[in-house]
């Protein structure tokens, strides 16, 4: 059952953020963010970085030295970001997260600002068992925890340095 509620949150937080998506790229889009829009994934190092758009995990490697495979979707519209990953092993998916919020972009300086969280799962190497945790906040919370990374995209790779040490790889999916 905990699964069950697991999938059907990450669903709904991964679909609201595609129709979010959608939304975003109206027609009624002002010419800076039309030209913002058309820089390639492989920007030059002196342009700005555009990470709106969708993006499949491919690893997740753990400062203690663990590299685990992903599968789920990251996407970021203007000033939204939400992600559904799971950790696979040969047994299937062993553990999962689904969470959101909003997020601020300066040169290669990404902060997340968590609004919402749905995890749990089984132990993978690198991580305990835990119970299935959920947290939402409202978006004016004060109280929300903001986490500033460091990302690079190289070609269509986006990866995530985390404050932990530990660091996600995606494929981008879609502009």
């Amino acid at each position: 059952m905990r699964w069950s509620l697991l999938i059907s949150l990450a669903a709904f937080l991964v679909l609201g953020a595609a129709v979010t998506t959608a939304a975003a790229n109206t027609p009624a889009q002002s010419a800076a963010e039309t030209n913002a829009t058309a820089n390639t994934p492989a920007q030059s190092a002196a342009g700005p970085l555009d990470i709106r758009g969708s993006w499949q995990p491919e690893t997740y490697r753990l400062k203690s030295g663990p590299v685990h495979e992903l599968t789920g979707l990251i996407t970021f519209t203007k000033k939204d970001w939400s992600v559904l990953f799971f950790i696979f092993t040969d047994e299937g998916p062993r553990r999962g997260s689904g969470e959101g919020g909003t997020y601020t972009l300066d040169g290669d300086k990404l902060t997340f600002r968590h609004l919402y969280n749905l995890s749990g799962g089984h132990a993978v190497e690198g991580f305990e068992a835990s119970d299935l945790s959920m947290k939402v906040r409202p978006k004016d919370a004060e109280d929300a925890p903001s986490e500033p990374c460091t990302i690079t995209i190289e070609e269509d790779l986006l990866t995530i340095f985390f404050p932990s040490g530990n660091q996600m790889a995606f494929r981008r999916s879609s502009d």
